[in-house]
């Protein structure tokens, strides 16, 4: 979730579902894993022999049937903190550590892989994430109570969400030490320790590593995995991709302002903005050197490196009179009073949502600040849980990833996916195409061709057909909860060049995995491998009965 100066204050599964769904109960892989086992530590919280479970992990153990309001079983996973240990920040009393949830997965081709989910903020907690986007259970605004969540990124791999930098959601900090934070590098350092901490704890020693996140870590990922490939150490930092979701990797106000107008245009339906005040929107756009920039930035091939646009100066501020994206928000307010910067077409009520966002805004009346919730997942001492927490940071922000390391990552990985939802007014695609045509990676320039050719196919979920039946035909609550399925089809374009691959993403606003939980499952098929393009059409890579299909119901 960005921040930006804008902060608006704006059930069950059935029988068939359920057997969808491929989470794992802890299935044993490696024999060495499991010799606390024969000490009993198994007994405390799982069902079926666990993957993880050694000396070292059982105090991280969570109990899969004790997550307070869920009233099915996680399986096996391992809550905690872990100390940064990172030598250039002191840690003396101990207090400066990282909170994670970690889900092994039982798909055997997760063997020898972990991957890692951040939200962004600066400050926003991955509980996030884990508990509203691709986690195993999903609270959902609106919803009554969670549910097993079919595409959970655990059927793929396995998954660990984490708080960071210190500070952030459950993690813990020294007093003050948040506020010395001062660039992403230092973020970086910050990780790069915790992380070495965790490979040590779960034995996970020479697994492929794959990053993912949104929105502003769209910044830290880039930077993490830049420290990581430096370290040139596979043993704890085996890199093999990255993902980023409506990434910030650009100047912010050139990826919000330019594009913000040719957003509107193209959807000035959901906006229902008045005539004159189009117009008048437009005039400001050309005025301010926003229209020529995109058209420029747009033009694929580029014709060469190509400066900010004249009302954006070389700090990245934008003149007042030309924050159009203000202007443009505000209007929307009057029209929409929920409008919602980050799907645009949500509306009025907001819906109930127990992290608190937007209805209780972003305090600690949420689901992770309750006392039962956190002594399950081992947080002590007990943290002031914030959904985000940007306040507390002294960031004065390193170089925009794509001018410094994002380059880089690309040519030593060759699998970097950024991905973008049509439906997010804060990053809009083509504000993230104007960074990535600006940017220099494996000796050109930009993209040489159109993004906008290849279609981006996502299977169909037949599950959606007995809900639709049953809703649309027979007037009856449906036996699977329509929002617990996902639609398929064709839901944008794609395309790939020199190790980048770029997604528009249809119908998905901010949130990608959240709204369009079937495109997310499987873009991240496509980062770790299991399928070689995301054009293709066929079924998802974990069939489970009626699970996936490549025809419409």
């Amino acid at each position: 979730m960005l921040f930006t100066k804008f902060l608006l204050t704006a059930l069950g599964a059935s029988s068939a579902l359920a057997s969808c769904v491929v989470h794992a109960r802890g299935q044993a892989t490696v024999a060495s894993k499991l010799s606390a086992e024969a000490n009993g530590l198994g007994k405390k919280a799982f069902n079926r022999k666990p993957s993880f479970l050694t000396s070292k992990t059982e105090k991280f153990v969570v109990n899969g049937t004790g997550v307070p309001d869920v009233n099915f079983d996680l399986g096996e996973s391992y809550a905690g903190r872990l100390p940064i240990s990172a030598p250039d920040l002191h840690n003396i009393s101990g207090a400066n550590e990282l909170f994670f949830w970690f889900f092994p997965s039982s798909n055997p081709l997760a063997s020898n892989e972990i991957t890692v989910w951040l939200n962004g903020g600066p400050g926003c907690s991955s509980m996030d994430g884990l508990l509203q986007e691709n986690g195993p259970f999903l609270w959902q605004p609106g919803t009554y109570s969670p549910q097993p969540n079919p595409f959970s990124w655990t059927n793929l791999t396995n998954m660990v969400w984490i708080d960071q930098p210190i500070g952030t959601g459950l993690s813990s900090a020294e007093p003050g030490a948040s506020a010395q934070i001062k660039d992403e590098h230092e973020v970086a350092t910050q990780f790069t320790g915790f992380w070495k901490n965790f490979i040590d704890t779960f034995d996970m020693h020479g697994y492929d590593l794959y990053l993912t996140g949104e929105s502003y870590a769209g910044i830290f990922l880039p930077y993490i995995a830049n420290h990581f490939l430096d370290k040139d150490d596979e043993e704890y930092y085996n890199l093999k991709g990255v993902q980023i979701d409506d990434p910030a990797i650009g100047p912010l106000p050139v990826m919000e302002q330019a594009p913000v107008v040719q957003y509107l245009n193209k959807h000035s339906n959901l906006f229902n903005l008045n005539d004159t005040f189009m117009s008048a929107i437009n005039d400001r756009a050309k005025s301010c050197g926003f229209t020529d920039f995109m058209e420029t930035a747009l033009t694929f091939p580029p014709g060469g490196k190509f400066s900010f646009p004249p009302s954006i100066n070389e700090s990245a501020v934008v003149d007042a009179d030309c924050n159009v994206w203000m202007q443009i928000a505000t209007a929307a307010i009057y029209v929409n009073p929920c409008f919602n910067p980050y799907h645009v077409t949500d509306f009025c009520p907001f819906p109930s949502n127990q992290l608190g966002f937007p209805t209780l805004g972003w305090g600690p009346n949420n689901y992770f600040n309750r006392t039962d919730v956190q002594e399950a997942l081992n947080v002590y001492p007990p943290a002031n849980f914030s959904l985000c927490r940007p306040s507390i940071f002294g960031l004065e922000h390193s170089p925009p990833p794509a001018y410094s390391v994002l380059p880089s990552v690309i040519e030593r990985t060759g699998n970097v996916v950024i991905a973008n939802g049509e439906l997010d007014f804060i990053l809009s695609s083509n504000g993230t195409l104007a960074v990535i045509n600006n940017m220099t990676w494996n000796g050109a320039q930009g993209f040489e061709s159109s993004p906008f050719t290849d279609q981006f196919y996502v299977p169909y979920n037949p599950t959606i057909a007995p809900a639709l039946k049953e809703t649309l035909l027979q007037k009856i609550i449906p036996s699977v909860s329509v929002g617990l399925v996902a639609g398929g089809g064709f839901f944008g374009k794609t395309h790939t060049e020199r190790g980048l691959t770029f997604i528009n993403v249809e119908m998905a606003g901010h949130m990608i995995p959240q709204y369009v939980p079937g495109a997310a499952y499987r873009q991240l098929e496509f980062l770790l491998g299991r399928i070689n393009s995301l054009s293709l059409i066929g079924d998802f890579t974990t069939p489970m009965g009626d699970c996936s299909g490549s025809t419409p119901v």
